[in-house]
């Protein structure tokens, strides 16, 4: 009898078939036992200030004798070992077992300190549970973003990143909302874990992401470290101190980076002047509709405050945003027009030009290409009587657009009032 051995299927060795099937069983083991030998262990989650926060952790303890390593996310993976940047290569599809890879590569350290990359309520409390296993996790604060898969309110998203947070371990705290303080406390109770709460002195409280410099002192009190220097917190401080760019006889700030409501607000308070109106620019995206809402929502209530006149958007939804304001919108395209005429005709009403919303995408890296290509130094800018004139808003013209009426459902939040986003308390 004969046999068709080119259609024969050869089976694969066992031996090869039990290591795919017990990989990620020993996989996981290994990263466990890798965790427990490892004598400080820190998680920074939040919404904000995440990357900045894992990175002056790693140095304040690299500057103390620790073996650190930590790990950024966001547009640009970094693995931070022995004073070295080293890029992380992604494929397609990015897991948390990307966090095995890159501790195997640098273990054995003393110290670990991971940026929670997780963007759903299972993601993150899987990045602290199995990846991370914290004895301190830091909440740098809680902001609108990513309400599709955390929660539609401030609250929600309170309480997701509370759950997150595994039993027996020490919370440090930046959000400087009472309510929502109290919130976390209640349900970090019900896992188990204690808290510390970040409290920003008076003197700082206008400086943006000033609780997540704050909270390092809190994070080295849990490990028994001393605390920062005055000088060297006071330096840490001046990195996110903002102030208006000069450019195109104009002046020009770009919060896109920030890209929720309650931080770009912060930028706005920090940068204005008593009653200043400013002019909004937001770039919008379609798979960011919770976003656009809340900009939507934030930019009422800085009309009925009379912070703005009108604004200006571009992206995704550009129209839709513009029919369902109640204050003039003048839409711009991308496609059509260029980043330089945008930022020309916006300076050019006179308002100085607070951009916000998005930033990843090739007009707003365009934009910020021009702002810094035509930025001017202090010295060079003419503070004469009549060039002061000329920077005040002029009075609206009935060739703008008319006021058109509302027929949308604000997004409500702990606060219960963020269509009034000028009265957020930090």
């Amino acid at each position: 009898m004969s046999y068709d051995t080119a259609s024969t299927v050869v089976p694969e060795p066992l031996t090869r078939l039990a290591r795919r099937i017990a990989g990620p069983l020993t996989r996981g083991t290994e990263h466990r036992r890798r965790l427990e030998e490892i004598g400080v262990k820190i998680v920074v989650s939040g919404t904000r200030g995440k990357s900045g926060t894992t990175e002056r952790i790693y140095d304040v303890l690299r500057s103390r004798g620790y073996d650190a390593y930590a790990k950024v996310t966001g547009n640009h993976p970094l693995s931070l070992y022995d004073g070295e940047e080293n890029p992380i290569d992604r494929g397609e599809r990015v897991t948390l077992y990307e966090n095995v890879h890159e501790l195997r590569k640098y273990f054995p350290v003393d110290a670990l300190v991971l940026e929670n990359q997780g963007i759903t309520d299972y993601t993150t409390r899987m990045m602290n549970e199995r990846f991370g296993d914290p004895d301190v996790l830091v909440l740098t604060n809680v902001r609108q973003d990513h309400r599709d898969t955390l929660g539609g309110t401030r609250a929600d998203i309170a309480r997701a990143f509370a759950r997150a947070t595994p039993a027996g371990t020490h919370v440090v705290n930046g959000e400087q909302d009472p309510r929502l303080r109290e919130y976390i406390e209640r349900e970090l109770e019900a896992v188990d874990a204690t808290v510390s709460h970040v409290d920003v002195p008076e003197r700082h409280q206008n400086i943006p992401a000033a609780e997540c410099i704050y909270a390092l002192d809190h994070v080295l009190e849990a490990i028994d470290e001393e605390p920062l220097s005055d000088r060297q917190r006071e330096s840490m401080l001046d990195e996110f101190r903002v102030e208006w760019t000069h450019a195109l006889g104009g002046r020009v700030y770009n919060a896109a980076d920030v890209n929720d409501v309650e931080s770009t607000e912060m930028v706005r308070q920090a940068l204005v002047d008593d009653d200043e109106r400013i002019q909004p620019f937001v770039y919008l995206r379609r798979d960011r509709r919770a976003r656009t809402a809340s900009f939507h929502d934030y930019l009422e209530g800085l009309f009925d405050d009379g912070a703005i006149e009108q604004a200006r958007v571009a992206g995704g939804h550009a129209e839709l945003f513009a029919d369902k304001a109640s204050f003039p919108v003048i839409c711009h395209d991308p496609e059509t027009e260029s980043a330089l005429s945008v930022l020309e005709e916006m300076i050019a009403d006179g308002w100085p030009v607070l951009v916000m919303g998005n930033t990843v995408a090739e007009f707003m890296r365009d934009i910020d290409d021009e702002i810094e290509r035509h930025s001017e130094p202090p010295e060079s800018i003419d503070t004469s009587e009549s060039d002061l004139e000329l920077e005040l808003p002029p009075q609206p013209v009935d060739s703008q657009l008319p006021v058109q009426s509302v027929d949308s459902q604000s997004s409500g939040d702990a606060d219960g009032a963020l269509s009034r986003l000028s009265h957020v308390q930090r």
